[in-house]
């Protein structure tokens, strides 16, 4: 018969029971502490996470260097420098001559004689430019005969147009003949022989405009005396000498003269 190994049946005890049960002195558990935050000392010094290594600041830094503001600046070697003094320009002011040419009219020399004039006016009137009378001239001095005559219903027509062309063609060569113009344009004439004056006529555009005072004017200079025949039916003439400072004088029926009209004679003194 074979022998069975020895099996211990008894349920197994804690330790601390066997002791007990032995009598030996068993030391009580103790509690358990409960988990705490641990008190940091007040000179600990405190703990930081780990941060990448920074230079001591004793460390001299190296910093780019800078430019100094008052140290000159310096050009590249290609820009072309600049001279110290700054460069003369040429004087370019045109070089008056200290000498007046010879021909050349000082501003106390009278005008030429044969230079037009401009006679000043009566106040709203526009300045009148007078000039002796050119033999281009006759023919718009026949046309303003010719016009006056067709205005004067009254006055019979003796010439025709063509015949008052001549007629001022004439009296322009023998050099009697004041022409005026009022902007360019031919505004009348007055034919004067010395002190006497053989007619006076002004274009119907310029009527009213001061062209016969500018005539008149003229022709009182350097004279101490004028005469001068109009038509007694010539209202207006009248009117206009009588303004001008003539005077009425002698009166005829007309024998003396082509129309066969009766005139009247003023006479201007100084």
């Amino acid at each position: 018969m074979t022998r069975q190994p020895f099996l211990l049946t008894t349920p197994a005890m804690p330790v601390g029971d066997l002791l007990a049960a032995s009598g030996a002195d068993v030391p009580e558990p103790l509690d358990p502490i409960p988990d705490q935050p641990e008190e940091t000392p007040p000179d600990a010094p405190l703990e930081t996470p780990d941060a990448p290594d920074l230079p001591p600041d004793d460390l001299p830094q190296e910093l780019p260097d800078l430019p100094d503001p008052e140290a000159p600046e310096e050009s590249p070697d290609d820009t072309p420098a600049f001279p110290e003094t700054p460069e003369e320009l040429p004087d370019t002011t045109p070089v008056l001559p200290d000498e007046t040419p010879e021909d050349a009219p000082a501003p106390w020399d009278p005008l030429p004689d044969d230079m037009p004039q401009e006679i000043p006016t009566q106040p709203g009137f526009e300045a009148v430019t007078l000039r002796a009378g050119q033999p281009l001239d006759a023919g718009k001095l026949g046309d303003i005969i010719s016009q006056a005559v067709t205005a004067a219903t009254w006055k019979p027509r003796l010439h025709s147009s063509v015949e008052d062309i001549a007629h001022a063609g004439r009296m322009i060569d023998k050099g009697w003949i004041t022409v005026a113009e009022l902007d360019g344009r031919i505004a009348g004439f007055l034919a004067r022989e010395g002190d006497y004056i053989h007619s006076l006529y002004i274009a119907d555009h310029a009527q009213g405009r001061g062209v016969g005072s500018a005539l008149l004017t003229a022709a009182k200079e350097g004279r101490d005396r004028l005469d001068l025949w109009t038509f007694q039916q010539n209202r207006g003439a009248q009117r206009f000498y009588r303004r001008e400072g003539f005077a009425a004088g002698e009166e005829t029926d007309g024998q003396h003269n082509d129309e066969g009209l009766p005139d009247i004679r003023f006479t201007w003194t100084r």
